[in-house]
């Protein structure tokens, strides 16, 4: 296994309360190529103890320092960030992920794009973009929109997918035989998740087969509306849980039978593989996700992964049964998503390209 030259990346920016698949598929795969990461992260309220607290952290280790890495939700912190990184000489990578503008007026519509506060989050992320000299994103789709829609080059691009932790998503022992026959999916309920179409392919399901159960945790924008949704079809298929930490979700995927990704129709949908479908494939389940130009650069039908059309809860209702009577089917797929994991979606195989970057500019 070839190694970097040496180098020491710091994570910069906000800490998470618990560490996220995004962050620790980062800092593994750095580490997976021999690269040393060091941590400068805060968890403080409110914008100037954060940054007091971070440039704290920075003193104790800027002269280790080969590049800042700033990690996802770190567009606020860009600024102090630049200063930082400047004056230690060392390039800025920023992990953008997603666009704030594009996450609350194209997808979650929560702000018109004439609304004054929209305007703020599009300038929040252009400069974001503009200090760093390398943006991470996680799909060649994102990296498409940001250059169409903030006028970001390519070439100032990697990709880098979103992965998940492995280490939590592992595959369990099989669950014993029950009457019921599980349909698992967790989220947090924003637009571009589809989970209506899970609703409606419920209410076509529940006609055909009783002993299917559709088990929804999590919460969020449209987590409201798809329960009345559910009542007013009279659904007893399904059931809805709270939102729980990453051992609960991993707990909940192991017991399934079937996992579910995503299936909205916003424009965002089609350029994200989100931490679901990683999740789910880690934990060597078989796993429905719709269909996506993101989705086909890295996955294809059959291939470890049941791919069916976006907001089409009729194929999805079809997809569901047919993966229940054919357990031969299930069997292959989860098969090949546990070795698609340990192989290709590795946190090592997805930074490879911003290692390669790092090792040019440092």
């Amino acid at each position: 296994m070839t190694q970097a030259k040496d180098l020491t990346v710091c994570l910069f920016g906000y800490s998470e309360p618990e560490e996220g698949g995004r962050t620790w598929t980062v800092r593994e795969g750095l580490a997976a190529h021999g690269v040393t990461v060091l941590s400068c992260q805060s968890a403080r309220a409110g914008a100037f103890t954060k940054w007091r607290d971070l440039y704290q952290q920075w003193r104790t280790i800027k002269k280790e320092v080969d590049a800042v890495y700033v990690v996802f939700m770190g567009s606020y912190v860009m600024p102090l960030a630049w200063v930082l990184g400047r004056s230690a000489r060392v390039p800025i990578v920023l992990d953008l992920l997603v666009s704030q503008f594009d996450t609350e007026v194209t997808d979650r519509a929560r702000l018109s794009r004439h609304h004054p506060k929209a305007w703020l989050l599009w300038v929040v992320d252009f400069v974001a973009m503009w200090l760093a000299d390398l943006v991470v994103v996680d799909t060649e789709a994102h990296q498409g929109y940001f250059a169409k829609h903030f006028w970001l080059s390519p070439k100032k691009t990697v990709v880098v997918p979103v992965g998940c932790r492995q280490d939590i998503f592992v595959p369990q022992p099989e669950t014993p035989a029950r009457d019921e026959w599980i349909v698992e999916f967790h989220g947090t309920y924003i637009p571009l998740q589809g989970v209506e179409y899970i609703i409606d392919a419920a209410h076509l399901v529940e006609a055909k087969d009783a002993s299917v159960r559709f088990e929804l945790t999590g919460d969020g924008q449209t987590r409201a509306a798809v329960e009345a949704h559910a009542k007013a079809l009279h659904l007893h298929n399904v059931r809805f849980f709270n939102r729980t930490s990453l051992r609960g979700l991993a707990e909940r995927v192991a017991q399934a039978d079937l996992c579910l990704g995503i299936f909205g129709r916003t424009p965002k949908a089609i350029r994200v593989i989100p931490h679901k479908v990683y999740e789910c494939l880690s934990c060597g389940k078989p796993t429905i996700t719709e269909d996506s130009p993101a989705v086909r650069k890295l996955l294809h039908h059959l291939d470890g992964i049941y791919i069916v059309p976006p907001g089409d809860a009729a194929a999805l209702a079809d997809a569901i049964l047919s993966l229940k009577n054919d357990a031969a089917l299930r069997l292959a797929l989860a098969a090949r998503a546990r070795e698609l994991t340990t192989t290709r979606l590795t946190p090592r195989v997805f930074t490879h390209a911003l290692v390669a970057w790092l090792e040019q500019r440092t």
